[in-house]
């Protein structure tokens, strides 16, 4: 069993841990600080998002994703919609947000000059969360057209 296998199956996160995480995670991304938005992922994550053209699989490409991002929406912001619910047997966590602000930068959508157009878009997460309070998965569930359509650019 590789290292990684064992921190998702044997150091699971109790219950107060997973339903405080969707919050820490959505602060994260509003904080706009590199190093806290990477202190609530783990080294080892597999992080799955309809905008990505492939996983991400390690720090450095979710340094990338989250650089890109606020680069594109300078104003981004995450708004949890209602309660975590929580699977503690398998260390699991799902929350809905809704996704808002404006593109008025360049990086996301990669090679995509500002339209400066707002968005509003619902979505959802689900987080496996190992011990030390850190997500080793995340499986985001969004529509991409939604945005783009709201950007102008579908």
């Amino acid at each position: 069993m590789t290292a990684s296998a064992r921190s998702v199956t044997a150091e699971k996160a109790d219950e107060s841990t997973l339903l405080a995480y969707p919050q820490r995670y959505l602060d994260s991304w509003g904080q706009r600080d590199i190093s806290v938005a990477l202190d609530v992922i783990s080294p080892e994550i597999r992080w799955f998002d309809p905008s990505l053209p492939e996983p991400l699989v390690d720090t450095e490409g979710a340094r990338l994703f989250y650089e890109s991002t606020w680069q594109g929406f300078p104003d981004i912001t995450f708004q949890p919609v209602g309660s975590p619910i929580v699977d503690l047997d398998r260390g699991l966590v799902a929350h809905e947000w809704r996704f808002t602000g404006t593109h008025t930068g360049e990086g996301f959508p990669p090679g995509v000059p500002p339209t400066g157009k707002s968005f509003d878009v619902p979505g959802m997460d689900v987080f496996r969360v190992d011990a030390n309070g850190r997500a080793v998965e995340i499986h985001a569930y969004w529509d991409v057209l939604n945005l783009m359509t709201q950007l102008g650019l579908a």
